[in-house]
């Protein structure tokens, strides 16, 4: 980024409007073939999975992409957000007719899946999740007038992710509706209750730095679903991956190092810490961030920062 001649209100004034047009997109429903337009809608249900996790004032702390106003001074990779519930988790995902009618079955079940189909729903979700996401910056990159000369850039990185995204949900779609469902790979885990919610797409990092700038390369990304779902009793783990992608069987090991017997809270906290690290779509109970054996990992989930001086 050439700083010569570089204003930072102007800077500002632009992303701002960027940020404001990204939000305000007609985003159409994720679901393969159809071309409706997508209206906000939970991630995971607001009763009553959000509802068990919310304080007093049914609040949640929400971690966010980032789009405060830099001048702010705060140019952190993700903001903590105290929100409503209404508004935790809602993104423009799908059409209300495929709201209405796609998870009404699971949701009947407060979500805890009980076959393969529930399981690539939440799944599916979680890959639609991800992908609006990186539409979005889309939005913000193509939008902003004033270019940095690393817009264009990043716009080409975000159109092949989202290509290779497209791929994601579409063989998840194709095996919802009884189609290679046997290519994938769940596993539930039942665990003492954690106040956290989390409906994410993880994908291998180094799997698409390998391909990122090759436009050529359509290959779907290697992921691993994450539904993390609370009720008031227990909370549930579902991991999930195709294996057709995994051919190193990093996301495979995860999914398994589970045991049959269970795994000691030690280690089930530092392995669920070690997910939500890479995780974007998730909240939490505002008690949870006051919690001294979770201070360490809200401190590392902060060190993930930008930093930019400007003279």
């Amino acid at each position: 980024m050439d700083l010569e001649g570089f204003d930072i209100n102007d800077f500002s004034d632009d992303l701002v409007r960027a940020w404001k047009y990204a939000k305000s997109y007609k985003y159409k429903c994720c679901c393969p073939e159809c071309d409706e337009d997508a209206i906000k809608s939970h991630l995971l249900q607001q009763h009553p999975l959000l509802a068990s996790i919310c304080d007093e004032r049914n609040c949640l702390l929400q971690m966010a992409d980032n789009d405060i106003d830099p001048r702010s001074g705060n140019w952190d990779f993700y903001n903590k957000r105290k929100v409503g519930i209404s508004n935790a988790l809602q993104y423009k995902l799908f059409c209300k007719r495929h709201d209405d009618s796609l998870f009404k079955e699971i949701e009947n079940r407060n979500s805890i899946p009980n076959s393969k189909r529930d399981c690539l729903l939440l799944a599916f979700r979680s890959a639609c999740a991800t992908r609006h996401r990186e539409e979005r910056r889309l939005h913000i990159y193509e939008s902003q007038k004033k270019s940095t000369g690393l817009e264009n850039q990043m716009v080409d990185i975000s159109r092949i992710f989202i290509q290779r995204m497209d791929g994601v949900v579409n063989n998840l779609w194709t095996a919802i509706n009884g189609e290679g469902d046997n290519y994938y790979l769940f596993r539930l885990i039942a665990m003492p209750r954690i106040k956290i919610a989390v409906s994410d797409c993880m994908v291998d990092e180094a799997d698409f730095v390998a391909h990122g700038l090759d436009d050529r390369y359509t290959g779907p990304l290697n992921s691993l679903f994450i539904n993390f779902i609370t009720l008031e009793d227990k909370s549930f783990l579902l991991l999930g991956c195709d294996k057709r992608y995994d051919k190193n069987g990093k996301f495979k090991k995860i999914i398994e190092m589970f045991p049959t017997g269970g795994i000691s809270n030690d280690d089930l906290l530092k392995t669920i810490k070690g997910v939500l690290l890479k995780c974007s779509n998730w909240c939490c109970s505002p008690q949870l961030y006051e919690d001294n054996s979770w201070k360490e990992f809200f401190d590392e989930y902060e060190n993930l920062k930008v930093t930019l001086q400007i003279n």
